[in-house]
């Protein structure tokens, strides 16, 4: 069903309903208590259609935004909010997605790297929430560094809510891309003590088992956990959990061939090859 056609509906229905409940009294019970019953509501009336035209303003001023996203218009979906972006100096939090989504579809990440440097400036409050979305680039790229100086202040920032672990993940990644062992085993290590998506968990330990080589004792946890974890789910499970994730977790998205090897990795436990 097309926006245009929801709202006005949404309008209709939410009108009809108001109708019916200040109407009712005047032919069940008369004119007399209707006026009554009006005269002592007025109040409720006059919120109620405050609220409603607060809700209609706030499509109407988004109408454009909306539309766009109802044509998958993703080049036009950029260009607007890149406008909304240069008029307001910042989007909201559903924008900002929107534009990250836009810009990685329209294959534009270093957009992303511009937004990313334009919130740090303002120390815009929402951006923990984006933390994830917004370090991408810096992942794909596999700038160790970056990686490092971005995501550090979130490692235990509340506010980065589910994607919190992920970020955790991206430090141990980074870690290991810029040869800081120690760090990464201690951040990946710290990571999987906790309870995590299948996905990530896989993710840790295929990272972690680049350093078992240093550690016997680390080698042998890394097996126990990765004969747990491939006896949990069968492969299909896996291809569902994968495709879920991939809707709610943008870094997924990009790492096929990471999620690939590590899979492979996974069913070496199965058949009793070792690495």
């Amino acid at each position: 069903m097309k926006f245009r056609t929801i709202f006005f509906l949404f309008n209709l229905v939410i009108f009809l309903s108001f109708a019916f409940i200040f109407l009712m009294p005047l032919p069940i019970l008369g004119w007399a208590y209707a006026v009554g019953f009006w005269s002592q509501n007025w109040s409720i009336a006059l919120v109620f259609v405050a609220v409603l035209l607060g809700l209609d303003w706030y499509f109407v001023a988004h109408w454009r935004l909306y539309g766009l996203l109802e044509k998958e218009d993703w080049p036009g979906l950029k260009n607007h909010l890149e406008r909304v972006l240069a008029k307001k100096g910042r989007l909201g939090v559903a924008e900002s997605r929107i534009y990250i989504n836009a810009c990685l579809i329209g294959q534009a990440p270093s957009k992303i790297s511009e937004l990313r440097a334009l919130y740090l400036e303002r120390k815009v409050r929402f951006l923990p929430h984006l933390a994830l979305s917004l370090g991408l680039p810096l992942v794909l790229e596999g700038n160790s560094d970056a990686i490092e100086e971005f995501f550090r202040p979130y490692a235990d920032d509340k506010r980065t809510g589910s994607d919190r672990p992920w970020i955790r993940w991206a430090l141990g990644f980074g870690g290991l891309l810029g040869s800081r062992q120690d760090e990464s085993r201690l951040e990946l290590e710290n990571l999987l003590k906790g309870k995590l998506e299948p996905l990530l968990e896989l993710l840790a330990l295929y990272l972690l088992d680049s350093l078992r080589a240093a550690d016997v004792a680390l080698a042998a946890e890394i097996d126990q956990k990765k004969a747990a974890l491939a006896r949990r789910y069968k492969e299909k499970e896996w291809a569902n959990h994968i495709d879920k994730l991939k809707e709610s977790v943008i870094l997924v998205l990009f790492m096929g061939k990471l999620i690939q090897d590590a899979q492979t990795w996974l069913k070496s436990a199965a058949s009793g090859e070792e690495k």
